[in-house]
């Protein structure tokens, strides 16, 4: 089989339900919907429909969502498990280690609330978290490594920040901890879909769907089976084990299935398969120099009205978020939504996210009426 043609980009706003006539710079919150989607419920409604061979023709579309994403995270679809959000994912990692009193946890300060969330949790059981400052907005790997010692079983870091958009080297990061018995799990939220994600340097990566992957919201935990063989979350359902010897007894499933405790979230894996599609039509690396090269804009018009950048400039640095920090970042948004530019404001910044369909007059236009959107404040 050939491989897919690449569409040039930037991709048709026809191609996407209510985005006609919209500056859309939001993806990193809610992105449209494909129009497809329709015909991906369509095919969901009518299998439902049809008893019992429709049934397994959900499962037959869920393991094709996990070959695309198996493709896109250059893992294997054995690895990739379909959950109904990322912070389910989290917590099916968190539950799976054998805690003790004096373990502690690394994760940088202002990561996203589900990882510290999830393992501030801990501090019943006695492990210490620890919360990594940023020098500014920047997070520095280092830091992140001083962290740790002896005791630390767990580095919990987005790949792509989602309060500042700092790209981190994961790659990096990794290498720097070979050796040593420190599980890492990346959360691609912001990352996947957007820009080249490698789950084969993590432990686990986990990510929501409705976000740069233009899913719904669902979740995928990617096990890496290889550097992680004994992964077993706590739980089980009849979906994630087989029987046993007893009624009593089971054995769970050898690949990430064994994270599904009951149906996978079907109705999104007909919508995530066809999103997949759509993204591999471009090419992830051509989406990600469409969209580093618009947020770098971004950047610099930002940089321009002297307001407080929290993204980094360097291409390598940043995804499609461009962030900076302002007080009154939900009136801003909704001053912007008015005239139908959509952006995000919420802790106390402003994140404008460029994806596959955002062009560089929509970042223009943005661009120039962005101080009369601050001034009205």
């Amino acid at each position: 089989m050939s491989p897919p043609s690449i569409r040039p980009l930037p991709a048709p706003k026809s191609d996407f339900i209510g985005l006609e006539g919209k500056i859309h710079l939001s993806t990193g919150g809610e992105p449209p919907l494909l129009k497809v989607h329709r015909d991906a419920f369509e095919r969901f409604a009518a299998d439902k429909a049809a008893g019992f061979d429709g049934y397994w023709r959900h499962w037959e579309e869920a393991d094709e969502a996990r070959k695309a994403l198996a493709r896109m995270t250059q893992a294997e679809p054995g690895d990739i498990g379909l959950l109904g959000n990322a912070s389910e994912a989290i917590m099916r990692v968190v539950s799976s280690i054998d805690w003790q009193a004096g373990d502690n946890v690394v994760v940088p300060a202002f990561d996203y609330a589900s990882g510290r969330f999830a393992l501030a949790s801990l501090k019943a059981s006695g492990v210490e978290v620890r919360l990594v400052p940023g020098r500014g907005w920047w997070i520095e790997r280092d830091d992140i490594l001083a962290a740790c010692d002896d005791r630390t079983s767990l580095i919990y870091l987005s790949q792509v920040n989602a309060l500042t958009g700092q790209h981190h080297d994961v790659a990096a990061l990794s290498g720097a901890l070979d050796g040593s018995d420190v599980a890492l799990m990346v959360d691609a939220s912001h990352a996947l879909g957007v820009v080249p994600v490698d789950a084969r340097v993590a432990d686990f990566t986990v990510s929501c769907c409705y976000k740069f992957l233009l899913g719904i919201h669902d979740g995928i935990l990617v096990w890496n089976r290889r550097r992680r063989p004994d992964f077993a979350p706590s739980g089980a359902g009849w979906a994630s084990a087989t029987a046993g010897d007893t009624p009593a007894d089971y054995h769970l499933k050898p690949d990430a299935r064994r994270v599904e405790f009951g149906n996978a979230g079907h109705l999104g894996a007909y919508l995530l398969r066809d999103s997949l599609a759509y993204l591999e039509s471009f090419g992830i690396d051509a989406i990600a120099a469409h969209t580093r090269a618009l947020s770098g804009r971004l950047i610099a018009g930002m940089t321009d009205l002297g307001l407080d950048v929290m993204t980094p400039a360097a291409a390598a640095h940043r995804a499609g978020n461009a962030a900076f920090a302002y007080s009154d970042a939900q009136g801003l948004t909704r001053r912007a939504a008015a005239e139908d530019v959509f952006v995000w404001g919420d802790n106390g910044r402003l994140r404008v996210s460029a994806h596959l369909f955002a062009t560089e007059a929509d970042v223009e236009i943005f661009l120039e009426r962005l101080p009369r959107y601050l001034a009205s404040n």
